[in-house]
């Protein structure tokens, strides 16, 4: 997978971007070979900061292009970058897996 991150003015560190990419590893497990080679799928997440009265949110977007197997798009919010992860990820796998169930 090819990751491409965008995210303004969060602070993110590489221990964020590996949790990231191997929480959405799962992703290519799912589609199997409907996702082609791990070079082929495109994953551009965006994380950003909302100021709440409660404190700071991070917002995140999630987009996943594969070539054989669909394009997959999540949006969140969450208290920290680690919670918008799972989030992203458990809604782009109930995605992937419909899509998987659906060509098989």
């Amino acid at each position: 997978m090819i990751f491409q991150f965008h995210t303004g003015d969060v602070t993110f560190f590489d221990e964020d971007r590996e949790y990231f990419e191997k929480r959405f590893f799962h992703l290519k497990k799912i589609l199997g070979f409907d996702a082609g080679d791990s070079d082929s799928i495109k994953t551009d997440v965006r994380i950003s900061k909302n100021r709440h009265k409660t404190g700071d949110r991070f917002e995140a977007i999630a987009t996943v292009v594969s070539p054989h197997g669909g394009r997959f798009h999540a949006e969140i919010s969450a208290n920290n970058i680690k919670e918008c992860a799972d989030k992203l990820e458990g809604k782009l796998n109930q995605q992937a897996r419909k899509f998987h169930e659906k060509h098989k």
